[in-house]
């Protein structure tokens, strides 16, 4: 054991301690993507509430309040957070990905030996899962990384317990761990990769040594059950926002959920490791291949698996002896993953993603069964390949072939790209697309480079094989150390890091921006136009200063770090509320004069904006600054006449549906200081911005109101507190989003609360003086936490349960396939 350990575990563990080091010691954070774009901002105002106190039910920095708790996408119950108490949250969120990065060999080790697998197969399946271009653009996502780490856990535990051998050791405490894997997947971020893992291990529970007896289908059944309750608060929380959320209420298209679609296309990046352009790039070298990926950008970056997974899962052969289940087990998942994957390109399976709105996004994400059932059958190719010193020389057959083919494939492809430049140019332009001459140029010297590295790479394997031909088991761990070092090379572009200091310094902005004020960015998201950030001078062509520029120009996702509250910056996932999502779309269909019109009826007070405010909106707004930004022009203006964040109408005017309720804001008329549009039951069906406006609708009318006063009282993260006295029947609008989880109460007596002024709040006050709250409503999570505690006291019984039946049960009968792997 202390022999494999060092030659195999170690060599792994260092690596991965290597690239985790700069994060752990806080001198460097990942950039790319979603890491600082989406969750960076979501977990630093989840660690303010923390901090306070309390788990937060709604970001009030983003979009007005939208729902936190809710959203399985900020991940607000995982254990991690705890993290967040004792660090700062850009640490926090670098230490979330490290973390599971160095969990996730330990976590498929586990997973292959339940398989079978003896310790030197397994740890090869761990490599090979680890260091995949898979698992590595899970570097990007918080919201799926640690979902992914787990579920060949998830796997094994399955296993263990649906296996024959009832009287195994240390089997009592499997029902334990599955509701414990399954209640942390639960809460890991996606739904999505939870029930595609339950998948996984249910299938291996089910089949693996026969049909399992009905008591253990029970107790499996029940570690399920046990594992929900103990993730009761984030299933709660999202029953509640989903209905009156964008992906609830009108959710996506079936041609929108299928971006992501696997293109059969890009099989070539199974060979060529960033084929189509590297993520850390700009310009030259930089990614090029949206029309292979359904016109977006890539959701993972590589699926690259590396030259010797192939190879051994060629040397894996046809399932047979002790690991025929678990072959034909991974191979029967390949084939369903690329048949789900395959998506928009699926005939057969495309109507899917029409149904529940777009519930079922990303066809690609259906990749998690084909990376994990290949990393297994390299484990098994691994072990037959090692076995030939004791076995017939047939057993390395298949690996030899495979490095030959993969040899004789780079060798070719660099001779044909260096001494036929002109023919190999014009069949790289044809792969490319319309680009620069000089940019199709670059693109042949770097698939020379990486067809060159790649060769490189095969033929050191071969002089560790021709050096290490009689010391096979020496041989095979320095190959595991080779391609685990060999991914990280290839595949670093995956997972960019900068230096911290740039996102933690006080941009210049600042200083007309001050703390408290309510913001609208108008680049981001294209709100007030269509813009590129990487349009720029930048010191060098890497994505990072892109986010050097985003935290300069102080985009919506650095709002907590500031305590700005951004508005209209609605995230992708859809779980925002859909009367905010409608209103940023109205804002995009609009022109400057009436979005300015809008913002100031929303309070906002703040607008940054990468290019000059028309001149016809230019009455409205005042310029407070223009500040040079990497060769463009940041323009800061403070809008006029804005709302209160909280008033008693002078005027209400109902309109049916949000299409007249946006005429209404708009008419001339409209005062957004003391006016107020009120949603009434009417037809839906004009209720998104891209119906057409009407212009011949019949104009509502106004009903006057005598006003009033407002004395705010509190106006905290998730209450606000006041005393009005409103001159007859009033109206009251409340500067906040208009989410399900609120709730109202006037002199102390429940309230309903209704949608103003597209989706802020608003509240009927009767003639008088009177004392209003309104707080977001904790019952149901209090619920839901009591759940947890009964799944956290249900789990010391199924541990005695199942101790129960391994005492009752007879011995174990000996297993009846013992065939040693051939």
């Amino acid at each position: 054991m202390k022999r494999f350990t060092l030659a195999y575990v170690v060599p792994t563990v260092a690596l991965l301690a290597w690239f985790a080091l700069p994060l752990a010691r806080g001198e460097r954070t990942l950039v790319l993507r979603d890491v600082l774009n989406s969750h960076l901002n979501l977990k630093t105002s989840q660690a303010e509430a923390m901090r306070e106190g309390s788990i937060p039910l709604v970001d009030i920095y983003r979009a007005g309040g939208q729902p936190l708790a809710g959203n399985p996408n900020a991940v607000p119950f995982y254990p991690d957070n705890l993290l967040y108490l004792v660090a700062s949250p850009l640490w926090s969120l670098n230490a979330h990905f490290w973390l599971h990065l160095l969990l996730a060999p330990f976590a498929f080790y586990w997973m292959a030996r339940a398989f079978g697998l003896g310790r030197e197969g397994a740890w090869a399946g761990a490599v090979a899962w680890t260091f995949s271009g898979f698992f590595l653009s899970h570097l990007n996502f918080y919201n799926l990384v640690a979902g992914v780490a787990w579920a060949p856990a998830f796997v094994a535990a399955s296993l263990r317990l649906g296996r024959g051998h009832d009287g195994e050791r240390g089997k009592r405490w499997m029902p334990a761990a599955i509701a414990v894997l399954w209640a942390l997947l639960l809460v890991a971020g996606d739904p999505l990769m939870a029930l595609l893992t339950l998948g996984l291990g249910g299938t291996a529970f089910l089949f693996r040594g026969g049909r399992p007896r009905f008591s253990t289908c029970l107790l499996f059944a029940a570690a399920l059950i046990v594992g929900s309750l103990l993730a009761a608060p984030q299933l709660v929380e999202f029953r509640r926002i989903l209905p009156l959320s964008f992906r609830g209420y009108q959710g996506y298209t079936a041609e929108v959920a299928t971006y992501a679609s696997w293109d059969p296309r890009q099989i070539i990046e199974w060979l060529v490791p960033l084929f189509f352009g590297r993520p850390d790039r700009l310009g030259a070298g930089g990614f090029w291949g949206h029309r292979y990926f359904t016109d977006v950008v890539p959701y993972y970056w590589s699926l690259y698996p590396g030259l010797l997974t192939l190879a051994f899962v060629a040397a894996s052969g046809r399932p047979r002896g002790r690991m025929s289940f678990g072959g034909w087990w991974a191979w029967g998942w390949i084939a369903t993953g690329i048949f789900l994957a395959l998506g928009r390109f699926n005939l057969l399976i495309a109507w899917i993603f029409d149904l529940g709105k777009g519930s079922f996004r990303y066809p690609v994400k259906f990749w998690l069964p084909i990376a994990v059932g290949a990393a297994l059958l390299a484990g098994i190719g691994y072990e037959r390949w090692l076995a030939r010193s004791t076995a017939s020389s047939e057993n390395g057959r298949g690996f030899r072939i495979a490095l030959a083919l993969l040899a004789l494939f780079f060798v070719s492809v660099w001779i044909y790209l260096a001494f036929f430049p002109a023919a190999s140019e014009t069949w790289v332009a044809w792969i490319v697309g319309k680009r620069p001459k000089g940019f199709v140029a670059n693109e042949r010297l770097r698939w020379m480079g990486l067809c060159l590295f790649s060769w490189l790479a095969l033929a050191v394997v071969a002089l560790v094989l021709r050096l290490t031909r009689k010391r096979a088991a020496l041989g095979g761990a320095i190959l595991l150390a080779l391609h685990a070092g060999l991914q990280l090379f290839f595949l670093d572009p995956l997972v960019p890091t900068d230096k911290v200091a740039p996102y933690v310094a006080k941009p210049k902005a600042l200083d007309f921006v001050p703390q408290g004020s309510r913001v609208v960015n108008g680049s981001f998201l294209n709100l007030f136009h269509k813009t590129k950030i990487e349009q720029g001078d930048f010191p060098e062509p890497n994505v990072r200063w892109l986010e050097r520029r985003a935290f300069a120009e102080l985009y919506p996702f650095t709002g907590p770090q500031h305590r700005l509250s951004y508005e209209l910056n609605v995230s992708p996932e859809g779980l925002d509320s859909f009367l905010t999502r409608m209103a940023h779309g109205a804002i995009k269909a609009s022109k400057d004069p009436e979005r300015i019109r809008l913002l100031a009826s929303w309070a906002v007070d703040r607008l940054l904006i990468d290019r000059a405010i028309h001149p016809s909106a230019e009455s409205q707004v005042n310029l407070l600054a223009e500040l040079p930004s990497f060769g463009r022009t940041l323009y800061i203006y403070s809008i006029r006449d804005t709302a209160p964040r909280a008033f008693l109408a002078q005027r209400t005017i109902e309109a049916p549906h949000m299409n007249a309720g946006l005429r209404v804001m708009l008419d001339p008329e409209f005062d957004p200081r003391s006016d107020a549009m009120i949603a009434t039951q009417g037809d839906d069906s004009a209720a998104t911005p891209s119906a057409p406006l009407t212009a011949t609708a019949a104009r509502p009318v106004p009903q006057p109101l005598g006003g009033g006063s407002v004395r705010v009282l509190a106006d905290e993260r998730e209450r606000f507190a006041a005393e009005v006295e409103s001159v007859g029947p009033g109206f009251l609008v409340v500067q906040r989003a208009s989410l399900p989880i609120y709730k109202a109460t006037i002199d102390g007596k429940p309230a309903n609360l209704e949608v103003a002024n597209l989706h802020r709040l608003g509240l009927r006050i009767p003639a008088g003086a009177h004392a209003v709250e309104i707080s977001t409503d904790r019952t149901p999570l209090v619920h839901a936490s009591w759940a947890t505690a009964l799944g956290l006291g249900l789990l010391p019984l199924l541990v005695g349960i199942a101790g129960l039946r391994r005492e009752r049960q007879s011995p174990p009968n000996p297993p009846q396939d013992v065939e040693e792997i051939q």
